[in-house]
């Protein structure tokens, strides 16, 4: 028989579906609006980034909240050393006093980078880190501190003095003060003159203030923190934010004339990172993978076994 010819079949097939298949990883490519890269950072958000961050891939029960302390060698604290050096140099005459840190939407890590930061920074500064999320808070819970201590909330409100607000972190040189018993209208708090007075004593017990406030695009908690703020960190997480939500967010903020030092592009994953998009992390060249952990901690070469005296 002279048909059908099977090996003809198979090759326009075997020609077709690869046809198919670039096409279609263009496509979803050409969809995909979410920021990669640093490149991405600056070109479609127009502002400078301060650091890119690791996945942490944790399998030793790490804290994340406390990697800066925890696994110091790691890339994720090398990340976050940079971030505060780059906030350093972004006002050298007139020091930050106080920055706020904050995201587009929930999940973006702006939490886990501001304690982080916070701790960096108190190696050489005297720091507090204030929980102004007044709706879900959760830094009293990484701290092992409870729901219903004071904190800015009853600080606000006149309920509690300072001394009673702010706690030292056990192992560090950093205080924080959590956000305390949630009220009924967060917003009208942050808007009175008491928060205002609040924050200017803080400004006076410490060098610097560094505060973790609510998305920009599900409440405006957080243009009105940055009105009394001298900086914000803008955290955007790689892969998964859309750079018009990003852009969004980020115009929202401009509009209470904060200053806004940089984007810290959180979850990047540095092999994909290398590989498919061109981005230069030096993960490959300089071979970060062989001296860091699968968190980013630092491997122990094993001992070598004594050998034995032949007599």
């Amino acid at each position: 028989p002279y048909r059908p010819n099977k090996r003809q079949v198979v090759l326009i097939a075997l020609v077709v579906g690869l046809f198919v298949s670039v096409m279609l990883a263009l496509l979803l490519e050409r969809i995909d609006s979410t920021v990669k890269t640093s490149s991405d950072v600056e070109a479609k958000l127009g502002l400078p980034v301060l650091a890119s961050l690791p996945i942490i891939r944790d399998k030793g029960g790490a804290r994340f909240e406390r990697m800066i302390t925890d696994s110091a060698q790691s890339i994720f604290s090398e990340g976050v050393r940079t971030a505060r050096t780059g906030i350093l140099l972004s006002s050298i005459d007139e020091p930050h006093t106080a920055v706020v840190v904050t995201s587009s939407i929930p999940g973006e890590g702006k939490t886990t980078f501001a304690t982080n930061l916070a701790l960096s920074f108190a190696h050489t500064k005297r720091v507090v880190l204030v929980d102004a999320d007044l709706r879900r808070p959760s830094i009293y819970r990484l701290f092992g501190k409870d729901s219903a201590s004071p904190g800015l909330s009853s600080l606000v409100a006149g309920n509690s003095p300072a001394s009673e607000c702010i706690f030292k972190v056990e192992g560090s040189e950093l205080f924080i003060v959590p956000s305390g018993p949630i009220p009924p209208n967060p917003l009208e708090l942050l808007l009175s003159h008491r928060f205002e007075e609040a924050l200017a004593k803080l400004h006076g017990m410490f060098d610097l203030v560094i505060i973790d406030s609510p998305p920009v695009q599900l409440v405006s908690d957080a243009m009105v923190i940055a009105r009394h703020c001298t900086g914000l960190v803008y955290v955007v997480k790689a892969d998964d934010t859309p750079y018009q939500l990003a852009r969004s967010g980020i115009k929202k903020v401009k509009q209470a004339g904060t200053p806004i030092i940089g984007v810290a592009l959180n979850q990047l994953d540095f092999e994909r990172a290398d590989k498919y998009y061109g981005e230069y992390t030096g993960y490959y060249k300089y071979g970060y993978k062989r001296y860091y952990g699968a968190y980013g901690g630092k491997k122990k070469r094993k001992p070598k076994p004594a050998k034995s005296a032949v007599a």
